[in-house]
């Protein structure tokens, strides 16, 4: 008989893991979408709609000409897709850690850091 109690128990915690997890996910997509979007725009040639990711601070050290030039040179310019692993958002900040592959099968490994500008997640900044 108390066997019942604890497959409800157990079916109560499996259904609040899965809420939780399925919960992060929609918490992180919105930095899933900026990050993807900014590196299919570059992959376009659309540079400034790639600038426009980007944060007021990353505005202020970097010109839409030096995102153009730095695209063109680096392996970002044959981007295909992202492969995030790990997604985390503290407040007005959040983290995207991943992998960026090429379309000639390279990948690179990807850590992009969000702030929250106006109600949207914008790129801080860019590491790999």
């Amino acid at each position: 008989m108390r066997s019942k109690p604890l497959a409800i128990l157990i079916g109560v915690g499996i259904a609040a893991g899965v809420a939780v997890f399925f919960g992060a996910l929609g918490i992180t997509s919105g930095l899933v979408h900026v990050g993807d979007d900014f590196f299919a725009a570059l992959e376009r040639g659309d540079f400034e709609g790639a600038y426009e990711y980007l944060s007021a601070e990353f505005h202020g050290n970097t010109t839409v000409a030096e995102l153009r030039s730095f695209a063109q040179e680096s392996a970002l310019a044959n981007y295909d897709e992202a492969i995030w692993w790990q997604r985390t958002v503290s407040g007005d900040v959040g983290y995207l850690d991943g992998e960026v592959e090429t379309k000639t099968g390279d990948c690179v490994p990807v850590s992009i850091t969000f702030q929250k500008e106006n109600g949207e997640w914008k790129i801080y900044q860019i590491d790999w």
